[in-house]
């Protein structure tokens, strides 16, 4: 098998090693895409101890070996689900962590990880038909988000971005509306429901300013370079904060359940959000698309 590995900032390797057989309750799957998250940027640019790192939690791949007591599967069924490190051409993964890639869905767009966090998130939220609904952040998990909130019969849905290219995507996918930061900055706090999905201090600003009284803030963003501020306002009015993450097992497959649902009834698609592709030879490549940002990107995805 060969994998990918970080030896020092911003520097992979590729590694050829003999594959372990699958253990108990576990199987082999032969990786058909897993991608480049942007949770995992830091830790590969930053990356400088003694030991290599391994990366990549976002699978989607087909069963090509079945460890003892591993019962239902077959080989030849594709699966997504949770594994890690992904970054490789085999992994090894407990069975009971995966479920079946819809039949119309294409294997390399069926990322089950961020699937079952968007539907995570938005199960959290009170959504009810007629809401007022803002998402702001359009990046690839925003992007899913509106099309799983568009389902929801939302009275308005807006998404926010700075960037045309998932601005228009927004559209195309369901969104009622779209605005810069800066126009959304001189809307009313009238929305009911607001999910931020930008993971920066001036994302969960906006869209804390954007909820109405007694409103549903959800923060779904990954926030992870420094400390957060909520203005004391928010209490006043009442607004609910709701925490989009769970690392609960149980519900993470629940939610990854129902999003595979919604891929095989057509009403949401990783398709389009996937915009470049890398082979893990490039994984470095990939993950500097989430710096260099160039045209179009939304979402890269390495190809053993």
């Amino acid at each position: 098998m060969r994998y990918a590995q970080v030896v020092s900032p911003g520097r992979s390797e590729i590694v050829e090693a003999e594959a372990a057989p699958p253990a108990g309750g576990e199987v082999r799957v032969r990786t058909l895409a897993s991608g480049v998250c942007a949770s995992e940027g830091p830790a590969w640019a930053r990356h400088d101890g003694p030991r290599p790192l391994r990366l990549g939690h976002e699978l989607t791949g087909e069963i090509v070996a079945l460890g003892p007591g591993v019962h239902g599967w077959s080989v030849g069924d594709r699966v997504t689900g949770f594994a890690s490190p992904a970054f490789a051409d085999l992994v090894n993964t407990p069975a009971a962590a995966l479920l079946p890639v819809p039949a119309n869905v294409p294997g390399t767009a069926a990322l089950g990880e961020p699937l079952a966090c968007v539907v995570e998130a938005l199960s959290r939220c009170p959504l009810t038909p007629g809401q007022r609904i803002a998402v702001v952040g359009l990046g690839f998990m925003g992007l899913g988000a509106v099309q799983v909130l568009a389902e929801r019969a939302p009275a308005r849905l807006v998404g926010i971005d700075p960037l045309p290219h998932v601005r228009d995507l927004a559209l195309a996918l369901g969104a009622d509306e779209v605005r810069t930061p800066e126009e959304a900055a001189e809307l009313a706090a009238g929305f009911d429901v607001v999910v931020e999905f930008t993971g920066k201090a001036a994302g969960l600003k906006l869209a804390g300013d954007l909820v109405t009284r007694h409103g549903t803030l959800c923060v779904a963003g990954y926030h992870q370079d420094g400390p957060r501020e909520l203005d004391i306002g928010l209490w006043y009015r009442g607004v609910t904060i709701v925490n989009g993450f769970s690392g609960d097992r149980r519900r993470t497959m629940a939610a990854l359940r129902e999003g595979l649902r919604l891929m095989a009834d057509r009403r949401l698609t990783f398709e389009p959000l996937i915009t470049h592709t890398v082979s893990l030879d490039e994984v470095d490549r990939g993950f500097g698309y989430l710096t260099d940002r160039p045209t179009g990107f939304v979402k890269c995805i390495v190809i053993p």
